[in-house]
């Protein structure tokens, strides 16, 4: 299974402002939702999201890896919300809309002279960011495929530069390639606003 890659514009710490911003309004949402669909929405995931509206940052540290979880799940939900919504859909600044599968892996695979730095760039557009303060927890998708990941401002300006001396050899007959060359689009278009850059895979 196999979604698909989306990039937005996002503040400057990434999907995090944003998320907090918009928690009350996305409580609203998907409270609506849980009362029409209730055995899909817990009612841990709802008190949850209602902690984070009422409180903010603060209720997104815990030392609980199943909160933090639970944390990563709604980040899910606010997705949904967000794509349902279109309450950013003018931060969209995806190139082409492709099927994951069609990105390289590895940047090496199709760029073979990438510097390390360059290749852990390409690994965090696709490993998923979690929004959680927990010491030792990383984002684990709750599907296999979700996932959102973001460059902040100056790692998008250092890899758009990084990558802009391979654009010559960005050959969109290959999948892999074409991958990078709407990576770097997506790059140029966020460097160009100063903002980070967020990355979906749904």
């Amino acid at each position: 299974m196999s979604g698909y890659v989306y990039f937005e514009l996002g503040a400057p710490d990434g999907l995090r402002s944003r998320f907090l911003e918009d928690a009350p309004e996305f409580e609203r949402w998907l409270c609506e939702l849980a009362a029409e669909f209730p055995r899909q929405y817990p009612r841990a995931k709802l008190t949850k999201l209602a902690d984070i509206a009422m409180r903010g940052a603060v209720a997104l540290k815990t030392i609980d890896p199943e909160e933090a979880q639970l944390i990563d799940h709604l980040t899910h939900d606010y997705w949904t919300f967000c794509t349902m919504t279109g309450i950013h859909g003018d931060k969209d600044v995806t190139p082409s809309v492709h099927q994951w599968q069609r990105y390289a892996t590895e940047l090496t695979q199709v760029l073979p002279t990438a510097s390390d730095e360059m290749c852990r760039y390409y690994r965090r557009l696709f490993a998923g960011d979690s929004l959680a303060e927990c010491c030792g927890h990383a984002y684990r998708s709750i599907d296999g495929v979700f996932r959102w990941s973001w460059l902040l401002p100056h790692e998008v300006a250092d890899f758009c530069g990084k990558l802009l001396d391979y654009a010559d050899l960005l050959n969109h007959e290959d999948d892999g390639l074409a991958g990078v060359s709407w990576i770097l689009a997506a790059l140029q278009s966020a460097k160009k606003e100063g903002s980070s850059l967020l990355i979906s895979v749904a």
